[in-house]
């Protein structure tokens, strides 16, 4: 699908239902400025006429952002630093200046018809809007809501969240929050980060996990050497017996089906760019905690050493052989002293577990999403790998890469799952 379906498109801002960020400053943690500049994508799908309205929605949005006061704010730089020994990092005005709401409509299909395309990067091509940082940073909302009505009653609603709010499991508790407020459920309490301090860390070496860039100025936004493009590969709860039962048994300890999927999308990379170019890759797991910041995210490498191996002894290396670099990545980042950027997802091929996102425990008046479908975006050039949480035939795997790997890619990892 090359032109857009979708029309009438309407821009409104939606701010909290009275003051309450009180023009506080919320500072941005190291592990926030690691995610910069990336962007968490979603759009969940609710098929047929709903006991509810776009209205309805937006005027729950004003309740939902008393209590995420700071996705309302808007970013800004230090003023008059002239102190040699602080972090000349931005933060977050908590300024109540609001979210960006759009709607719009797609007259030509039913939400039925839409999802029966196999081409699923429709999904954020045109039902998010394509929301960046800057280049009137002070200006740009953290957040934009697209709600697109289809001609069957349905519609989606499509999140662009700036990922210095935090991840893919922020985005989602988010979006559940606003789906309690609807069903008549009370506010959550958020728990804000301490204001970070310089650490020490007893790692001198440079973390590998990230990428140092020169700085994108005020367009938070990397600008990609090559055409990036997505992918999702829908395997079957069948195909993962198969896959668990045939590279499981070839090594002498436990090994999950994410051990498995990554090796298999690792092994891949390796056939198609060669060894020496993906003999790291990084992984994105969380601590198990109820916040929902950045600095809950746990950031691990894993480097292959040895000749080539296969996929089984790939799963055992990430299953035991990950070294986790949170320290060093925060301390590259205070040495730094915003004086550059850095790059997280697509830094190495990067993977993320998504089984702690409670996506679909999004929920209106007892009626979940039909689809819901995420992605990160801003991803440099090694790509990144969304396994999403297993569903009631199949696990998603959603890939993110340069177009010309991604369509090898496809072939490679359908001949290993059939």
């Amino acid at each position: 699908m090359e032109a857009s379906p979708v029309t009438g498109v309407r821009l409104s801002s939606v701010v909290p239902a009275s003051v309450v960020g009180e023009n506080k400053p919320r500072p941005l943690t190291p592990m926030d400025l690691a995610m910069k500049l990336h962007y968490v994508r979603a759009v969940y799908f609710l098929k047929g006429k709903r006991d509810f309205t776009v209205s309805d929605l937006k005027t729950t949005m004003f309740t939902l952002l008393q209590s995420y006061h700071h996705v309302s704010g808007r970013i800004r730089m230090p003023e008059n630093d002239n102190d040699p020994s602080g972090l000349a990092l931005p933060y977050i005005r908590c300024n109540d200046s609001g979210i960006r709401i759009v709607e719009a409509n797609v007259e030509e299909f039913t939400v039925e018809k839409w999802l029966d395309l196999e081409d699923r990067t429709i999904d954020h091509r045109f039902l998010v809007y394509d929301h960046v940082l800057g280049p009137d940073l002070f200006f740009s909302p953290l957040v934009f809501l697209q709600i697109t009505q289809f001609k069957c009653g349905g519609f989606s609603i499509g999140l662009s969240w700036t990922h210095v709010l935090g991840d893919v499991f922020s985005a989602s508790t988010f979006m559940k929050t606003l789906g309690q407020l609807m069903s008549g459920h009370g506010l959550p309490e958020l728990v804000y980060p301490k204001t970070p301090e310089l650490t020490s860390h007893d790692h001198n070496g440079e973390a590998i996990a990230i990428k140092k860039i020169e700085s994108v100025g005020n367009c938070w936004l990397l600008a990609n050497k090559c055409n990036m493009g997505r992918y999702n590969f829908n395997i079957s709860l069948n195909q993962l017996d198969r896959l668990m039962a045939k590279y499981t048994t070839q090594v002498d300890q436990p090994l999950s089906e994410i051990d498995i999927l990554y090796a298999l999308i690792w092994n891949s990379l390796l056939n198609i760019r060669g060894e020496t170019d993906t003999n790291v890759i990084t992984i994105c797991d969380r601590k198990k905690s109820t916040s929902c910041w950045n600095d809950d995210l746990v950031i691990s490498v894993v480097e292959r050493k040895d000749e080539r191996i296969g996929i089984s002894e790939l799963a055992a290396l990430i299953a035991c052989g990950k070294r986790e670099e949170n320290g060093v990545i925060k301390r590259m980042i205070e040495e730094d002293r915003g004086s550059s950027d850095f790059i997280t997802y697509g830094a190495n091929l990067t993977f993320v577990n998504l089984d702690m996102a409670d996506m679909y425990e999004f929920e209106i008046k007892g009626e979940k999403p039909d689809f819901v479908n995420y992605t990160i975006h801003g991803v440099g050039d090694k790509g990144v790998v969304l396994v999403f949480p297993k569903e009631k035939s199949a696990r998603i795997v959603s890939v993110v890469m340069p177009e010309e790997d991604l369509a090898k890619i496809k072939d490679e990892v359908t001949n290993m799952i059939m």
